[in-house]
């Protein structure tokens, strides 16, 4: 069995170079591209140029972030986003500049170009892959009183959904929404906590995909009517299968095509993208024959709301 912090093999550190009379080589590597800075004195391989996007993007910052601990004399806590990403947690755009990490007033420490350092009172930390964080119900609140609101839902929907791995193993498993209220009410009556308490009420753990959740917030700030979430639906012919948003008062049915849906192997169950996608047609043609409108939408309409509200609209959503 690999060790929780098996990932620190991964990482090359200058100082051991330097001890070792690998420096030369250290630097080779580095201007060959097979090793870029992540942190100072932290190397690590570069992110293999097949890996879609997103996915690259999370991977570059959870790379930071490990760095970060790497390149630290002593043990850190991770909070916010850098949490975030320990935990799986899906952001929203762009992964921040810096890593965030919290301690205690009586610490000190100073910020640096790579990192944040948040001084609060006493500090609680579980243990994950071998680095300290903030716990997840801790970190989601975090982001919810700090960001708005689509970030906020989609990773409080996360966090309620919980997250496996395609072959159905429990990587991060599904917190209460009741752990994210008890952690609001530590917080008292401090910044943010009332926008929070809104991002937490919205929730939802049957959201599957951050462009659902996303799409949600925007329903919300349009003042859209609310969907049921992950409605399943047969005919005679057995089951059609599951979708993301159902209106039943306007016979509307609403499905979020993200970039991977037709990449994902979980979505695609060793079918080619252009079966999934033959495949696919079938089953609108069978929610139709239902009574059932079905439109679909993707990242561009859900992050732009006249874009979102004139789509739910043309769809018959009012």
């Amino acid at each position: 069995m690999a060790a929780i912090d098996d990932w620190r093999d991964d990482f090359v550190i200058e100082r051991d170079q330097r001890a070792g009379g690998m420096w030369g080589e250290l630097l080779r590597k580095v201007r060959a591209g097979t090793l870029v800075r992540v942190a100072r004195g932290v190397y690590h391989p570069p992110v293999p140029p097949d890996v879609r996007p997103a996915k690259a993007r999370d991977l570059r910052y959870l790379y930071r972030v490990q760095g970060a601990q790497l390149a630290a004399n002593d043990p850190l806590i991770f909070a916010f986003h850098s949490a975030a990403a320990i935990w799986g947690l899906p952001a929203i755009g762009e992964w921040p500049p810096k890593v965030h990490v919290i301690c205690e007033r009586a610490q000190g420490g100073r910020s640096t170009a790579g990192l944040q350092r948040h001084t609060i009172g006493p500090v609680t930390a579980v243990d994950l892959h071998g680095l300290r964080v903030t716990s997840i119900a801790r970190t989601v609140v975090d982001i919810a009183r700090s960001n708005g609101l689509r970030e906020a839902v989609t990773m409080a929907d996360a966090a309620l959904h919980g997250l496996r791995s395609h072959d159905g193993r429990v990587i991060r498993a599904p917190i209460a929404k009741s752990e994210l209220l008890a952690e609001l009410e530590h917080a008292g009556s401090g910044a943010g906590v009332v926008k929070a308490r809104v991002a937490i009420e919205m929730a939802d753990g049957a959201a599957e995909s951050p462009g659902e959740s996303v799409s949600r917030v925007g329903f919300h700030d349009l003042g859209l009517p609310k969907p049921r979430l992950q409605v399943s639906f047969s005919d005679r012919f057995g089951k059609i299968g599951t979708v993301d948003f159902w209106w039943p008062e306007f016979a509307l049915i609403g499905e979020f095509d993200g970039e991977i849906k037709y990449q994902d192997p979980v979505f695609l169950a060793g079918r080619t993208p252009q079966e999934a996608l033959h495949d696919e047609k079938r089953r609108e043609d069978r929610l139709r024959a239902l009574g059932h409108n079905v439109t679909r939408w993707g990242w561009s309409t859900a992050t732009t709301l006249p874009r979102l509200r004139d789509h739910m609209r043309d769809a018959g959503l009012r």
